[in-house]
């Protein structure tokens, strides 16, 4: 078992009443059912009870919210630190008193490196510091949902959905979220307005249906951006327009500012057969490009994504989880239930090829999504966190880019001996290796599988892997390996320069190869000039059992399988003849 130490920390928390619900900030008592947690890339080793977010600060200390009851016997909000990436996760030392079912949760980081961790109970909207103990609620209101941005000021900007009357009013708070005194109407006619704010912290992204229909994942998805002109103080900056006008569902949808460049990323489609569309702008979203689809297997439901930036210094681009289902009957599995990665460069219009992230294949809820973490201060990483399926219970999984390492291949050699080539490869590294094909060219075309190499899977250690083409003929000869990965998607990796297998000077008849053997063997043997071959196999008072050659063969290298299956254990002799050259070996077979 495990020492815990649980640092609980002194904290004065402020207490509302909404009728009989008191929610307010409270130590954290660890639940002894909850043993696991933070082992490996598990945050949480139950499934939560609603949704999930996640925070970097500058000193690189990860802090994710999570609606979970069953982590402590006292809390329904919990948080969990890492600071080292996510290997490993502790339990912070308080959190939210309320133990049910959370509508939204959210964590931002200002440009003062303050944290929040934003969330909805019921029609409600709380704020609230970890780190200082700032607890707040919102305006009491009748709040259908709500999303909220931080600027590069350390002002906070709140948009909300006025349930009953389809307003969308924005406030501004510029003292942590204690008061919220700027107002402003965004609409009149609009619903869950989703907003992000830029790199910069300067521009915030704004999306929400409008006007409303009555099925109003049908509504027009509309776009629009502010500047903050001041503390507190947002303005418009160009025209609202209709982004996604398709009559179809769009259930899901979400914008992404950066260094001018802007991604309008929504979902299309009824539940069951969904694709990821997504729309790029490159003047700060005033045109944007028609749009392109990014997941859009016909055989699969792809939703369930999440998107956000990431910067290097030097280079700059957008990243994007999401979530591809098979929707298949039964539990999922790591082929029907995959989370997946993609990424797009600055300055591209397209995005990357899938990478899959989940080694636990994640899980539909209606309480729960996929959820990206940007990691800004490890070298421009990025985190994913999903509720996965690990064959006994579902949980909570971390897991990361750098983490999610490709088959890093060391070193690809080819030896020629005889009338064979042995291949050696080595790994460093493998992610979701499903294996190798091995292909032979004599032209460096026309490429011809002849044989498979299963691979490890994922494994941080180094692997060596090899395989002989044998029974070859004098000649030039090229290599590849195909590798392949557990969702079919692959790369090659050339040898580099072509095998020669030479002429031999001198007949040879080889020693046979496994001896003793059962029941088959390989005989290898050189011809140095056309001639008439005799290959007979004799028992041991010399009466011919099997002749496995005969005929004319050309200079070269040869092998062939003598099978033995027919035979009784014993000592036999095999010879060759030709007409300049006679040798003869002994083999045994024992059954």
């Amino acid at each position: 078992m495990k020492n815990i130490l649980l640092i609980v920390f002194s904290i004065s928390f402020f207490i509302y009443a909404q009728s009989d619900l008191q929610v307010q900030v409270t130590d954290a008592i660890l639940s002894t059912s909850q043993i696991d947690w933070g082992i490996d890339n598990t945050i949480v080793g139950n499934e939560p009870l609603g949704g999930f977010s996640g925070v970097q600060k500058s000193d690189g200390t990860i802090y994710v919210a999570v609606n979970d009851t069953i982590s402590t016997v006292n809390l329904g909000l919990v948080i969990f630190n890492s600071t080292d990436d996510g290997a490993t996760w502790t339990l912070f030392g308080s959190g939210i008193n309320y133990r049910g079912y959370y509508e939204k949760i959210k964590m931002l980081r200002s440009g003062l490196d303050s944290i929040y961790c934003t969330f909805q109970i019921g029609t409600n909207i709380y704020s609230w510091n970890p780190l200082s103990g700032n607890f707040a609620q919102f305006y009491s209101g009748n709040y259908r949902t709500f999303d909220i941005v931080a600027s590069s000021t350390g002002n906070l900007y709140i948009f909300v959905d006025s349930l009953t009357t389809n307003h969308i009013p924005r406030y501004a708070s510029t003292d942590g979220g204690a008061t919220w005194p700027i107002r402003a109407l965004v609409t009149s006619s609009g619903a869950h307005p989703k907003v992000f704010m830029s790199g910069t912290g300067d521009t915030l992204a704004l999306n929400y249906y409008g006007p409303v229909l009555s099925d109003t994942a049908t509504s027009i998805i509309r776009s629009a951006r502010y500047r903050e002109t001041g503390p507190g103080i947002l303005s418009v900056t160009g025209s609202f327009a209709n982004i996604a006008i398709e009559v179809d569902y769009k259930k899901e949808f979400k914008s992404v500012i950066n260094n001018g460049e802007v991604w309008f990323v929504y979902t299309l489609g009824p539940d069951g057969s969904r694709n990821i569309l997504a729309r790029k702008s490159t003047d700060n979203g005033i045109n944007f490009d028609p749009a392109i689809t990014i997941a859009g297997n016909p055989n699969r439901d792809e939703y369930g994504f999440d998107a956000d930036f990431w910067n290097t210094g030097s280079a700059s681009g957008f990243d994007l989880i999401y979530y591809s289902d098979s929707a298949q009957t039964g539990p999922p599995t790591n082929a029907s239930d995959i989370l997946y990665y993609i990424t797009s460069n600055y300055g591209s219009s397209t995005f990357g090829a899938p990478q899959r992230v989940s080694e636990n294949p994640p899980v539909y809820s209606t309480f729960y999504s996929p959820t990206i973490l940007p990691m800004h201060y490890s070298s421009g990483d990025v985190g994913a966190m999903w509720v996965g399926d690990d064959g006994a219970t579902l949980k909570l999984f971390w897991d990361q880019l750098s983490a999610i390492i490709p088959v890093e291949l060391t070193s690809f050699t080819a030896s020629a001996k005889g009338n064979g080539v042995m291949l050696t490869w080595n790994t460093a590294t493998e992610t979701n290796n499903l294996g190798f094909d091995v292909e032979r060219s004599t032209k460096n075309v026309n490429w011809q599988k002849i044989g498979f190499v299963t691979g490890s899977g994922t494994s941080t250690e180094s692997s060596t892997y090899s395989f002989s083409d044998l029974g070859l003929g004098s000649g030039i000869y090229y290599y590849r390996i195909k590798q392949i990965d557990l969702n079919g998607s692959f790369t090659y990796y050339d040898l580099g320069s072509a095998v020669e297998i030479s002429t031999p000077d001198v007949f040879d008849l080889a020693q046979n190869y496994p001896n003793p053997f059962n029941p088959s063997t390989r005989i290898d043997y050189s011809i140095a000039k056309e001639t008439k071959v005799q290959l007979i196999i004799f028992n041991s008072i010399g009466e011919n059992v099997a002749i496995v050659v005969d005929g004319f063969q050309q200079p070269g290298n040869y092998s062939v399988y003598f099978d033995a299956e027919s035979l009784s254990s014993g000592v036999y002799f095999y010879k060759l003849i030709t007409g300049e050259f006679n040798s003869v070996k002994k083999m045994l077979l024992l059954r």
